[in-house]
């Protein structure tokens, strides 16, 4: 795989060398080519960023591919599998990364996580629980995050909103996050729709909320976060259509 593509898109899916999305810390280039166009940024960014440009060069992925999504998929996730198995043998004594070199391991099990979920494998549940319980740092939201997203699409709804709410606090009081945030904004999604889907009981607070996701997007323009108002009210209609299905 060759990585010197002309161009690159980040999250907001603008073609670009991005001025703004360079002053954000998690926007990182996704090369625009015929493999990587199907797949969307977030598990781009996640299968991308445990290589360098060299080891990228080097693995068995074709620009021009015409593979279906899931063979591109469960490419993506043996070559990670591979490559922590890899980088564990490696270790002194092996079979010890996460004790050596946490942020490592955790970078290549998110990765993995990401292209489980990505495919629907059930395997999926089981390794972003792992994630949470063995955070070193239980400050560290992340990970409770990626749960609570993956608790709503396999229907597990109250558990989702309750394991989703403290990281929404902890987004909000974040000086380089906020309310304006995408960050924070998705946890609200995440949180409105475990609270609609958990049925009619709970329709009232998700309106609520659902119009406080609104009113933060349609004031985000004049923050820092502005260069993101136009996919966010994207996701917002994709939510809405997604809930009133489920009305």
């Amino acid at each position: 795989m060759t990585v010197n593509a002309p161009y690159f898109r980040y999250s907001t899916g603008k073609v670009a060398t991005s001025e703004e999305a360079k002053a954000f810390s998690w926007e990182a280039p996704v090369p625009i080519n015929r493999f990587w166009d199907s797949i969307n940024y977030c598990t781009a960014r996640n299968f991308l960023g445990n290589f360098s440009d060299h080891e990228l060069e080097q693995l068995p992925i074709q620009q021009d591919s015409t593979d279906d999504q899931q063979t591109k998929l469960q490419l993506l996730l043996q070559l990670l599998l591979d490559q922590l198995v890899k980088e564990e043998a490696a270790t002194s004594p092996p079979q010890s990364l996460y004790e050596k070199d946490y942020k490592r391991w955790y970078s290549l099990w998110q990765g993995i996580y990401v292209m489980e979920d990505q495919m629907n494998l059930p395997k999926a549940e089981q390794t972003v629980r792992m994630l949470v319980e063995t955070r070193p740092d239980k400050s560290n939201v992340v990970p409770p995050h990626m749960l609570a997203e993956h608790l709503v699409k396999i229907g597990k709804y109250k558990e989702a909103e309750d394991t989703e709410r403290p990281v929404c606090e902890w987004m909000d009081a974040r000086p380089h996050l906020g309310k304006a945030s995408p960050q924070a904004i998705n946890a609200r999604r995440i949180i409105a729709k475990a609270l609609w889907l958990q049925g009619p009981s709970r329709r009232v607070e998700a309106e609520a909320l659902v119009a406080e996701i609104h009113k933060i997007v349609d004031e985000m323009g004049g923050t820092k976060f502005g260069v993101y108002q136009e996919e966010e009210r994207s996701l917002n209609k994709d939510m809405m259509a997604e809930l009133e299905k489920r009305v």
